[in-house]
C-alpha cells in the first residue's frame, strides 16, 4: 500500500499528472497512489480506493477552480480526516481559500486545514515540510532493461521533438487549429514517457516547453485555459529549478529560459528578465532566448520603465547569435520597437 493518497477531480488530471511525477520521484512511486495507475482492469474501485485509503499515511486533496467534490472525492475526504492522517489541500494557481460553509457536511473541517497554493514560489518545499512520510529511494532498474527504456525513450522523443516543431510552425502561422493536434500527440508520448522516467529533467524540459505552447495556442480563444497551461508552466519549471544547475550546458540554458518564459507569460517582467538573462549568459548563441530576452524588456517597458540599453543590448544579442529564421522574423519587430520607445523616452519630461 502506499503513503500519501492523492485526491482529484478528473477536470484537474493535468495538475495531478504533473503533482504525482514529482511525488513519485521524491517518495518513490510504490508510495504514491492514484487512480489512473494503481487502479487495474476489472478490479473493484470501489473496494481499491477503500483498501488504500486505510493504510495511506497522508491524503493530498487538489483543489482547482470551480471544485466541487463528488462523492468519492467526498468519501475519500471523510475516511481521511475520520482516521486523522496528515490531510494537505493544495490550491491551484491563484484559487481562492476554503469556505467551511461552502463544503458538504462531513468534510467542512477541511476548510480549518492550513492549505497551500501551486502559485507559491515555496510550493515544494512547503509540501515537503507538510508531509509526514519519509523519502524513499527509487529501485534501481537492471541495466539491460534500463538499456531498452534508453532505447524507447530516444525514439519517442525524437517523434515528440517533431510534432512539437509541426505545432510551432502552425502556430507561427496563426493557424492555431492545426497545432492542437501535433501538441496533443506530443503530450501523449511525453506523459507515457514520464511514466517510464518519473523526474526526469530533460523530459521536464521538453513538458515545461510543450505547456507553454499550450498557453499560447489557446492566448485567443480560451483565455482560462491559457492561464492554466501557464500555470502548469511554471510549476513545473519551478521544479526543476534544483536540478538546472546539474545539466549539460544546452539544457542548463533551456532550464533558465523556461523559467523565464513561464514569468514572461504571467507578466513578471523582472524575473523573466533575471531567468532570460541567465540563459544567454550561459548560451550567447541562443537566438530563442534574446529573443524572449527583449520581449521582457518590452513588457516591463509598457509598465513605464523603459530600458533602452536591455533593449539594445538584447536585439543585438538575437543578430549575434546566427539563428536565421528566429533573426528574419522579430529583428525587424525589435528595431520598430526600439525606435517607438527612444520616441517615448525623448518626450518624458
Amino acid at each position: 500500500m502506499s503513503g500519501i493518497f492523492l485526491s482529484y477531480r478528473s477536470d484537474d488530471r493535468d495538475y495531478a499528472t504533473l503533482l504525482h511525477a514529482w511525488l513519485a520521484e521524491r517518495f518513490g512511486a510504490a508510495e504514491v497512489f492514484w487512480d489512473h495507475e494503481d487502479i487495474g482492469p476489472g478490479k473493484d474501485y470501489r473496494r481499491v480506493l477503500s483498501e488504500y485509503l486505510r493504510s495511506s499515511e497522508a491524503l493530498v486533496a487538489l483543489i482547482g477552480p470551480g471544485w466541487s467534490p463528488s462523492e468519492w472525492i467526498r468519501r475519500e475526504i471523510g475516511t481521511a480526516l475520520r482516521r486523522k492522517i496528515t490531510i494537505l489541500p493544495v490550491l491551484i494557481g491563484e484559487l481562492p481559500g476554503l469556505v467551511a460553509d461552502d463544503l458538504p457536511a462531513g468534510i467542512q473541517r477541511l476548510a480549518s486545514l492550513q492549505a497551500i497554493r501551486t502559485s507559491d514560489d515555496r510550493f515544494h518545499e512547503r509540501f515537503i515540510q507538510a508531509l509526514e512520510v519519509p523519502a524513499r529511494a527509487p529501485a534501481e532498474a537492471p541495466p539491460q532493461q534500463d538499456l531498452r527504456a534508453r532505447r524507447l525513450t530516444a525514439v519517442l522523443l525524437d517523434q515528440a521533438d517533431r510534432r512539437r516543431r509541426n505545432a510551432l510552425d502552425a502556430i507561427l502561422a496563426g493557424d492555431m487549429d492545426a497545432a492542437f493536434q501535433p501538441l496533443n500527440e506530443a503530450f501523449e508520448l511525453l506523459m507515457a514517457l514520464r511514466d517510464f522516467s518519473p523526474g526526469d529533467a530533460e523530459l521536464d524540459l521538453r513538458l515545461g516547453f510543450l505547456y507553454k505552447d499550450f498557453s499560447q495556442a489557446f492566448a485567443d480563444r480560451n483565455r482560462a485555459r491559457a492561464r492554466r497551461y501557464a500555470d502548469l508552466c511554471l510549476q513545473l519549471f519551478k521544479s526543476l529549478v534544483p536540478k538546472i544547475d546539474g545539466l549539460e550546458l544546452g539544457s542548463r540554458a533551456s532550464g533558465w529560459n523556461g523559467l523565464g518564459n513561464a514569468y514572461l507569460m504571467r507578466d513578471d517582467f523582472e524575473r523573466a528578465i533575471e531567468y532570460c538573462g541567465r540563459a544567454v549568459g550561459l548560451l550567447p548563441s541562443y537566438g530563442a532566448a534574446w529573443a524572449d530576452l527583449f520581449m521582457a524588456y518590452e513588457g516591463r517597458a509598457r509598465e513605464g520603465h523603459i530600458d533602452l540599453d536591455g533593449l539594445r543590448r538584447a536585439a543585438k544579442g538575437l543578430k549575434d547569435s546566427g539563428e536565421a529564421e528566429i533573426i528574419a522574423r522579430e529583428s525587424p519587430k525589435f528595431e520598430r520597437a526600439i525606435r517607438e520607445l527612444e520616441g517615448v523616452a525623448r518626450r518624458r519630461p
